[in-house]
C-alpha cells in the first residue's frame, strides 16, 4: 500500500483477503516479515496448488509462441520438476509422490462415481474427511505414504502443524495432497487456443474515487476487433478500431461458485471496472465486455458479462475500511466470531501454531475449541468398539468440560459438533 499522486494504491488480494479474515492480511505483511518471525511456514498447500497451475499455463502458452505444442498436462510436469530439483528431494520422495497421486486417485474415483454414498444416497461433500477414507486409505497404505512425503514440508517452506492421529486427515493440505490435487486439475484443464490469448496473468487496475486497486487476471482473451463508431478524435492515427476484450480468472474454491455469488464476488467486480496496465494493444483498449470463471478443482467456465460502474461503491468503500484496519494495526480474527470458518483456510496452519495468535486473541474461545476436540475424541474410542464404563464416564466428563467452557455457545455451535459426531458414525 503506497502513496501513489493523489490516489492511495491497493492490491486486490488484501481487500479480498481482509473481507474474509484480517488476519491473512496481517501474516502476509506483518506475521511472515522476515525480519518479524523466524517462522520457515511461509508457504501453503493451497498456494502450491495454486501457483503450480498458474505457472503451467504460463509455460503453455510461452511454449505455443515458440509453435511448440506441449500439452498442459506436461507442462505442469516440468513445473514440478524444477520445483523438486530446486528442493532436492530424493528420487524415492518423487517416486512417492508419482505413488500416493495414483492411489489417492483410485480411492477418490469411488466416492465421485457415486459407489461410496452418505446414509440419504448422496455424495460426501468431503470425502476425506470420512470414516470410509481414513480406513482405505491405511489398508492401501496411503496414509504411510502421505505422512512420509509431508515430513518434508518444514524444508521447502511449509507451515508445520502437529497433530494427533485422529486429526491428521483434517489436516490442511502438504506437500502430498498440493501435488496431487494439482495433477487431478490438470486433467481437467481445456484452455484456449493460443491464437486468441493476448496476455497471461496481466496486471490490471480499477481507478476508484480515492484508491487505486491493482489486481491480476489469469488471461486476456480476444473476442475480436470492430470499428468504433461514430467519428474518431482529431490526434488518432490509423484506422478507428476497438478490440473486445475478455478476462478470464482461475477460481480454486472447493465449491462451484453459483451466478448470484459470482455477481457479489469482489474478484468478479474488480474485473468487470479493470484495464490492462502493460497490455498494448494496436487497436486501442476497451472497457472488458466479458468475465470468464474457470472453476480449476471441477473444469466448469462460467460468463458473465459486467456494466461498467456495477459494484465500484462497494469496492472504494470496503477499501477504505482496509487502509484504516491496516494503518491502525487493528487485525481482528475470524475466528472470534465462529469456529467454523477457520477449518479449510490455508492460513490455519500458522494461526494454530504453538507459537500462533489465537491463544493471544481469544484464549477462552481456544479452550471451548480444545474441549470439543476432546469430546469427539472420546466419541471416537467409544466408536471404535471400547464401550467400557470407562469410557463412557470419560465422554459424559469431556461434555460436562465443554459445558462448562461454552457458556455463550449458539445452536450453531452445538449443530456443527452434533454434526462432526455424526460423521465420525458414518
Amino acid at each position: 500500500m503506497s502513496n501513489g499522486g493523489k490516489k492511495i494504491e491497493l492490491d486486490l488480494n488484501d481487500v479480498w483477503d481482509w473481507a474474509y479474515c484480517p488476519l491473512r492480511v496481517w501474516w502476509r505483511k506483518t506475521g511472515l516479515a522476515a525480519d518479524v518471525t523466524s517462522k520457515q511456514g511461509k508457504r501453503t498447500g493451497e498456494q502450491l496448488i495454486e501457483e503450480s497451475i498458474r505457472s503451467a499455463t504460463g509455460l503453455y502458452y510461452e511454449l505455443a509462441g515458440k509453435r511448440k505444442n506441449v500439452p498442459f498436462g506436461k507442462c505442469l510436469g516440468l513445473v514440478w520438476k524444477g520445483w523438486l530439483e530446486a528442493w532436492r528431494l530424493d528420487d524415492e520422495t518423487v517416486s512417492d509422490l508419482v505413488n500416493y497421486h495414483q492411489t489417492r486417485r483410485s480411492i477418490l474415483s469411488r466416492f465421485e462415481d457415486g459407489e461410496i454414498t452418505n446414509r440419504e444416497g448422496k455424495r460426501y461433500k468431503k470425502p476425506t474427511w470420512t470414516r470410509y477414507w481414513r480406513k482405505m486409505a491405511e489398508t492401501s497404505g496411503l496414509a504411510v505414504l502421505r505422512k512420509s512425503i509431508d515430513r518434508h514440508k518444514e524444508s521447502i517452506g511449509l507451515g508445520r502443524l502437529d497433530l494427533s492421529e485422529e486429526e491428521y486427515y483434517r489436516a490442511p493440505k502438504g506437500l502430498a495432497d498440493a501435488f496431487a490435487d494439482s495433477m487431478d486439475y490438470a486433467n481437467k484443464m481445456r484452455l484456449p487456443a493460443p491464437d486468441v490469448v493476448l496476455g497471461v496473468n496481466e496486471r490490471l487496475v480499477v481507478e476508484l474515487p480515492s484508491v487505486r486497486l491493482f489486481s491480476r487476471t489469469d488471461m486476456v482473451r480476444s473476442r475480436g476487433i470492430s470499428r468504433k463508431r461514430g467519428r474518431p478524435p482529431k490526434e488518432a492515427t490509423g484506422e478507428n478500431l476497438q478490440h473486445h476484450l475478455e478476462y478470464e480468472i482461475f477460481m480454486f474454491d472447493e465449491e462451484v461458485p453459483s451466478a448470484y455469488g459470482l455477481l457479489r464476488d469482489l474478484r468478479v467486480i474488480a474485473l468487470g471496472q479493470s484495464s490492462p496496465v502493460n497490455l498494448k494493444l494496436e487497436e486501442g483498449e476497451q472497457p472488458v465486455e466479458s468475465i470468464r470463471i474457470r472453476h480449476i478443482p471441477s473444469g466448469q467456465e462460467q460468463e458473465i458479462n459486467p456494466r461498467l460502474g456495477d459494484g465500484a461503491d462497494v469496492l472504494e468503500a470496503l477499501s477504505r475500511a482496509v487502509i484504516t484496519g491496516i494503518r491502525a494495526g487493528t487485525y481482528v480474527p475470524r475466528m472470534v466470531c465462529g469456529w467454523r470458518a477457520c477449518g479449510d483456510c490455508e492460513y490455519r496452519t500458522l494461526c494454530f501454531s504453538e507459537t500462533g495468535v489465537m491463544d493471544a486473541f481469544n484464549p477462552p474461545l481456544m479452550a471451548q475449541i480444545e474441549s470439543a476436540q476432546r469430546v469427539t475424541r472420546e466419541m471416537r474410542k467409544y466408536l471404535g468398539g471400547d464401550a467400557s464404563q470407562e469410557n463412557r464416564l470419560e465422554i459424559v466428563r469431556s461434555i460436562f468440560e465443554f459445558m462448562a467452557r461454552s457458556p455463550d455457545i449458539t445452536p450453531e455451535g452445538a449443530l456443527w459438533m452434533m454434526d462432526n459426531l455424526e460423521a465420525e458414525m458414518r
